[in-house]
């Protein structure tokens, strides 16, 4: 009897509940518009996908974890007038909630950040040419060029490790269930990172060179590296 009243203690209030629910639309917003924006683009459908394989993956990812997270933290709320949240699902959807925002910063940075360097590789490239374009991306120097990567790198390692750190650090779940926490963490992020691999190589890395599939997995860990190579 006691132990069920120390659970009902550590319920969470469904204001609290509530405002994740509210993150996870908004980045369902998000990703709407995001794909809405790469399929307006003018170009075949299928094209689109190839030219933008890395993100689309992501938004498709964090598509399916925005939902799962929803899944959980209404199924965390206890079905009486109090209203209020179970511990360990609420914790499972809290987790999945900053994984889904991890997954939609991961396709902004490869669809805009990646593209701005791109775009400043090519203006440099028809320069030395001499062939001379209307917008000069090369003026945008490496230092500011190295702010926007550490501004995207940062919210990237804030999204996809510090803020699930501290769903396990704070949550008022104890003992071994906070480790069903940390295995259901990696057992969702380990896949979705060797699904980047491979997209990553296929999107960029030439056929003629050969790159070591596990070595690209490796960096999936630290992908801001990969964006600034």
């Amino acid at each position: 009897m006691a132990t069920e009243q120390q659970y009902k203690q550590n319920e969470i209030a469904l204001n609290v509940s509530r405002a994740r629910i509210t993150v996870l639309v908004f980045n369902l917003t998000v990703i709407a518009l995001m794909l809405s924006i790469t399929s307006a683009r003018s170009m075949p459908a299928d094209q689109v996908v190839i030219t933008h394989l890395t993100s689309s993956v992501a938004l498709f990812i964090g598509f399916c974890l925005t939902i799962l997270g929803l899944l959980w933290l209404l199924f965390s709320q206890n079905l009486d007038t109090m209203g209020m949240s179970r511990p360990l699902p609420f914790a499972l959807g809290a987790m999945t909630t900053y994984m889904a925002l991890s997954q939609t910063v991961t396709a902004f940075m490869h669809e805009y950040l990646v593209g701005i360097k791109s775009a400043i590789d090519h203006s440099i490239a028809l320069d030395s040419e001499k062939i001379h374009t209307l917008v000069r991306f090369d003026l945008l120097d490496d230092s500011a060029l190295l702010i926007l990567f550490f501004l995207g790198g940062t919210i990237w390692f804030l999204t996809t490790y510090l803020s699930p750190l501290s769903v396990v650090i704070q949550s008022p779940v104890r003992g071994n269930h906070r480790w069903v926490i940390v295995g259901y963490y990696l057992v969702l992020q380990i896949p979705i990172n060797w699904i980047y691999a491979t997209t990553w190589q296929q999107e960029y890395v030439p056929a003629e060179q050969s790159m070591d599939i596990l070595s690209l997995f490796a960096l999936q860990f630290i992908q801001p590296v990969l964006w600034f190579h």
